[in-house]
C-alpha cells in the first residue's frame, strides 16, 4: 500500500458536491479509512475494474481516476447535468468512463467485461432504490455498498420504501455471497478520518470469489452474519 500517494490524491481532489451531499462532498464522503480499506481490496484481490453506480459531481470517481491510473473506471448517473459535467471534469484522465444511464443498465453492459472489478455501490436516486436490481446483475467481483448499517451511532446508513440498508436486505442473495464484512468503526488505520460530520457505513462482500482477503485484516473489517 503506497499510503503516501494515496493521502496525496486524497486531499488533493476538490470536494465540488459540498452544496449536494449531506456529508460535504469529497471522495468517499471525505473518508479516507474507506479510501485505505478500497486500497487494500483493490491490491489483495487484484481488481482489474472500478464500477461506480452515481456519480454525482465526481469527487470520488476523480480520485479513483487519478490514483489507480492503471485501472479502468466507469462511473454513471441518471442525470445528464452530473456526467455531462463528472465526463468534462476527467476528460484527462483516459482511464474514466462516464455513461449517462440507470445504474443497472451499466452494470449490465460492463460487468463482463472484467474478471474481478470493485463495485462501489452508492446510487441514490428518488424514490428508485436500484440496489437489488444491481447485486441482481453482478456474477463476481468485490463489492462495497454505500451508507450500510452497521449498528454503530457514529456511521448513518439509508433507508427506502420501509427497507434498511443493512445486513437484511442481503437475506435473498445469502447463497451466493462469501461472507459479510462492514468497515470496523474501533478499527486503527494509518491516516486518521477528519470528517467531523456524516459518515456512512459500509457493507462489503465478494461474489463468485473463492478467497477471503477481509479475514486478514481485522484493523479494517469486521465480519457481520446475514439473516
Amino acid at each position: 500500500m503506497d499510503v503516501e500517494r494515496l493521502y496525496r490524491n486524497f486531499y488533493r481532489t476538490p470536494r465540488l458536491a459540498a452544496s449536494e451531499l449531506s456529508d460535504g462532498g469529497g471522495p468517499f464522503g471525505f473518508d479516507i479509512t474507506t479510501a485505505l480499506e478500497v486500497d487494500y481490496l483493490i491490491d489483495k484481490y487484484r481488481c482489474d475494474a472500478v464500477l461506480e453506480t452515481g456519480c454525482n459531481l465526481g469527487d470520488t470517481t476523480a480520485y479513483l481516476g487519478r490514483n489507480y491510473p492503471k485501472l479502468k473506471v466507469v462511473t454513471c448517473d441518471v442525470k445528464p447535468q452530473y456526467t455531462d459535467f463528472v465526463a468534462q471534469r476527467c476528460a484527462e484522465l483516459p482511464n474514466v468512463m462516464v455513461e449517462a444511464m440507470d445504474s443497472r443498465a451499466m452494470l449490465a453492459k460492463w460487468v463482463g467485461k472484467f474478471e474481478r472489478p470493485l463495485f462501489y455501490l452508492d446510487a441514490h436516486w428518488y424514490e428508485d432504490w436500484p440496489l437489488e436490481g444491481e447485486l441482481a446483475l453482478i456474477k463476481q467481483g468485490v463489492v462495497m455498498v454505500d451508507d450500510f448499517d452497521i449498528g454503530h451511532p457514529r456511521f448513518g446508513f439509508d433507508s427506502y420504501g420501509g427497507k434498511t440498508c443493512g445486513p437484511a436486505m442481503l437475506t435473498p442473495f445469502k447463497a451466493r455471497i462469501g461472507r459479510l464484512y462492514t468497515n470496523n468503526p474501533e478499527g486503527q488505520y494509518e491516516l486518521p478520518c477528519l470528517q467531523g460530520g456524516r459518515r456512512g457505513g459500509k457493507g462489503y462482500f465478494t461474489l463468485g470469489l473463492e478467497t477471503d482477503h477481509f479475514a486478514a485484516n481485522p484493523r479494517y473489517f469486521s465480519p457481520r452474519a446475514i439473516p
